[in-house]
């Protein structure tokens, strides 16, 4: 049986940005440069423009009103120098919206994956969805270097500018919506799309927009992936289309915090960011037991969240009050901190921490609640 369905499908292209491609490289002494967004994609624009000595100035929202410098000397600027200059970096947490508030819609607008796919010249695979997309990419990558050379980049953790010149014969990119919503033009040879449900309506405003930001990664050959099969049977198919010889046998490495077993009755899946994970979780695992939720339920907005197998629902955190008016459940009971839940905790509790939600104002990442989790669970049942 066909385990990957291929499909394509038309956009409205006048939805997309439009650039001269040629600007990306070109050193225009009086072209002037802004950066915005100083995380991880905006550092690595930093990097990028340093090697090619081009001058660039930053904007960041946690300076808005410029006037600072970062650690190797560029200036931050205010919202209000912005319209003076030409072209703008942008990293992925600047929406189409933001970009307009500032005053920059207009202008010339680059992104981290439309100079990669102008700059490097391996065989690009893009993979988007809702849920599933990290471990996708994670195990894809692993089957094709069992008879290739890949490497896994993107959204994933590993910026696109930082391995422009890896010489694999693959880019496995994980693109998120925020992503996808100002890429320029799709260069991908193949496309893989997991899932799509409701989620990071607080970023697009609405469904249809999220929906449309994550087809434009559709090419001739997009592959859709049917959850009757497993995710493995899936990212192996997928590989053997392109390297005959992919071992369908080859023992994979799992990333960490997605449905992650710390004990025979413990699970730590930290990585569940909206509701459709939360479901995922509590269907794959049939479960019955303690469920643990924390974070930021804006993100998805969602309203009257049926929460139906676990025998309890714990939440914990800043967002509490505000995750308990947004489910149903009979047995809820809320806690400020994680340590106060966890010590409420029994030795012999089934626990699931599935948060259903994005950190918030809790913790940095998922990354970050996930190991304050581990730790905070070893730490207490190790006292017991």
């Amino acid at each position: 049986m066909e385990r990957a369905k291929n499909y394509c499908a038309f956009l409205d292209l006048n939805n997309y940005f439009c650039i001269d491609r040629t600007v990306i490289v070109e050193n225009t002494m009086n072209e002037r440069r802004v950066i915005l967004g100083y995380g991880l994609t905006g550092k690595s624009f930093e990097k990028f423009l340093i090697k090619k000595k081009l001058e660039y100035f930053l904007y960041d929202d946690k300076h808005p009103d410029g006037g600072k410098s970062n650690n190797v000397g560029n200036k931050f600027l205010s919202k209000s120098e912005l319209v003076k200059f030409d072209t703008f970096y942008v990293s992925p947490g600047f929406s189409k919206k933001k970009l307009n508030e500032l005053g920059v819609l207009d202008k010339n607008l680059l992104t981290d994956i439309d100079i990669f796919f102008s700059l490097n010249q391996s065989f690009k695979i893009g993979i988007t969805g809702t849920n599933a997309k990290s471990s996708l990419t994670n195990y894809l990558t692993q089957f094709l270097n069992s008879r290739s050379t890949a490497i896994s980049l993107g959204n994933i953790g590993k910026p696109l500018l930082e391995n422009l010149d890896h010489k694999q014969k693959y880019s496995v990119i994980e693109l998120s919506s925020f992503q996808l919503e100002k890429m320029q033009g799709n260069d991908l040879n193949l496309s893989v799309i997991t899932n799509i449900s409701k989620d990071h309506i607080d970023y697009h405003g609405d469904f249809e927009s999220y929906k449309f930001c994550k087809f434009k990664i559709m090419k001739s050959k997009t592959f859709f992936y049917n959850d009757e099969y497993q995710l493995k049977d899936f990212a192996f198919s997928i590989a053997k289309s392109l390297e005959p010889h992919t071992d369908e046998k080859l023992k994979l490495n799992e990333l960490p915090f997605r449905l992650q077993p710390l004990s025979k009755n413990i699970i730590n899946d930290s990585k569940s960011t909206n509701s459709s994970s939360l479901y995922y979780a509590i269907e794959k695992l049939n479960f019955s037991g303690v469920l643990i939720m924390c974070g930021n339920p804006n993100k998805e907005n969602y309203q009257n969240l049926i929460i139906n197998g676990p025998a309890k629902v714990l939440i914990f955190g800043k967002h509490r009050e505000d995750i308990k008016k947004r489910i149903i459940h009979n047995n809820i009971k809320l806690y400020s901190s994680l340590e106060s839940l966890v010590s409420s905790l029994d030795t012999h509790d089934q626990i699931l921490f599935s948060p259903g939600n994005p950190s918030g104002d809790d913790f940095s990442n998922f990354m970050e609640r996930g190991e304050h989790f581990s730790k905070i669970i070893e730490v207490h049942f190790d006292k017991k």
